[in-house]
């Protein structure tokens, strides 16, 4: 494995959700109507999505520190691919693709995502399926589930 794909490999694994992520925002045990109001206003904050920052300045990963897709060989790929969908789900997001997407394909989409804003949400999880609905302009091409 080339040394620079192992630090970024570890620089992924760095960018996961410290676990105490959401008990510092909270200094005081809360009701269950306070739990219900903070739900709320996460349901709130999702529809205002575009107001979120983006995931980048959650995780420290900037798109500039990854490689274009063919710096990599098949299996450097795919253990990027998978470390950075791991350390996704530790920020309760997750991205969902068409078996047998092209690995370098899910790479750029992936890379995307640092750009976009998200909603680290402590009740409940953002998903990227880049389906419109439309396969005219869809991101997933000749895969979108929508041409079947």
């Amino acid at each position: 494995m080339k040394k620079y794909v192992q630090h970024l490999l570890d620089d992924i694994r760095n960018a996961h959700r410290p676990a105490d992520y959401f008990e510092k925002a909270e200094s005081s045990v809360i009701s269950e109507e306070d739990e219900l109001d903070e739900h709320f206003a996460e349901v709130d904050r999702y529809l205002n999505l575009e107001a979120e920052p983006n995931f980048s300045s959650y995780c420290g990963l900037k798109k500039e520190m990854f490689p274009p897709s063919d710096y990599y060989d098949l299996k450097e790929l795919q253990k990027v691919n998978i470390e950075f969908q791991q350390m996704m789900r530790s920020w309760n997001l997750e991205i969902d693709l068409p078996k047998n997407f092209p690995p370098e394909r899910a790479y750029e989409l992936m890379l995307g995502i640092l750009d976009r804003s998200v909603l680290v949400g402590k009740y409940g999880f953002q998903h990227f399926d880049f389906c419109t609905g439309n396969p005219e302009g869809c991101e997933l091409k000749e895969y979108c589930p929508c041409i079947e």
